[in-house]
């Protein structure tokens, strides 16, 4: 087991330097799309940014890699020339604040849930500290409400899920919600333990976007495509059935390497297993966390 949660660690190291530079960046397609109200999604490589953008100026959720700024901008003009004022953080990993120091630079107020900064200040996983204009220069403990555009759009922390530094944040005009990286559409959750990651909390956390979304609120995941309430509902589900089949094999007294030979997430891997954290990796984290290792 220890194995397998340490290649896992490995995994959430940020990329090489020498990796960006041999990237073909100009080959990343961005696209856009209109989610409601002053509400965006744009895609490129990397986590879902959202944005408003309004008589106010713009407002900005993550920022994906430092190469793509100025393409991500020139997107953002597609839609509005309006100053782009504010960015959140919805948590710590390099393709959702890659772009800070860009944006930093230019005079964009960076807000973050304080873990974030805490950890980009130290360096992840042995890197280097982030540099300063980097780092969320406002922080918050619990939530942090912004009002533009004819918005109230407020910012709140979660549970420890796919990190200890996660932020949803909530659009009430247009109806929608942008849950970072704790929700995705493309694979079983990603829990980066080494980063206070929690499986509970993943679940804790869905509760929580079901509990406030609506039949017609449109959901933005961190990786993925726009969705809806019933997504989340599914993903749920989904989680709590895994749970509770490795829970019954605890019970049996089976070992990490029983578990996985047992399958217990068989009957979601066509449709889940598409290359987030691996399936052993996945069953490496409920594991620990049931038995409390």
């Amino acid at each position: 087991m220890k194995k397998i949660l340490l290649a896992f660690a490995v995994a959430f190291t940020a990329p090489a330097a020498s990796a960006q530079q041999d990237f073909d960046w100009t080959s990343v397609e961005i696209k856009s799309t209109h989610v409601a109200g002053s509400v965006h999604m744009i895609e490129g490589r990397g986590g879902n940014i959202g944005i408003s953008a309004g008589p106010d100026g713009v407002f900005m959720i993550d920022d994906q890699f430092a190469p793509l700024t100025d393409r991500l901008i020139a997107k953002i003009r597609e839609i509005s020339d309006g100053e782009i004022r504010f960015l959140v953080n919805t948590h710590v990993h390099g393709d959702h604040t890659g772009g800070n120091e860009n944006l930093g630079r230019a005079g964009v107020m960076i807000f973050a849930q304080d873990n974030v900064r805490k950890r980009m200040a130290e360096g992840i996983r042995g890197g280097p500290p982030a540099p300063e204009d980097a780092l969320p220069l406002v922080t918050y403990s619990d939530t942090a409400t912004f009002h533009l555009n004819g918005e109230d759009v407020t910012a709140f922390r979660v549970p420890p899920a796919h990190t200890d530094g996660d932020t949803f944040i909530h659009f009430k005009g247009a109806n929608v919600l942008h849950l970072g990286d704790v929700f995705r559409t493309t694979s079983y959750p990603v829990i980066d333990t080494g980063n206070g990651g929690t499986f509970a909390g993943v679940i804790a956390a869905t509760e929580i976007a079901i509990e406030i979304a609506g039949p017609e609120t449109k959901i933005i995941p961190g990786h993925g495509f726009l969705t809806d309430k019933s997504m989340l509902i599914t993903v749920r589900d989904m989680l709590v059935d895994i749970r509770d089949r490795v829970q019954v094999l605890i019970d049996d007294g089976k070992s990490l390497e029983e578990v996985i030979a047992a399958r217990p997430t068989a009957v979601y891997d066509e449709r889940w297993d598409q290359g987030g954290m691996g399936i052993e990796r996945f069953l490496g984290v409920i594991y620990a966390e049931l038995k409390g290792e």
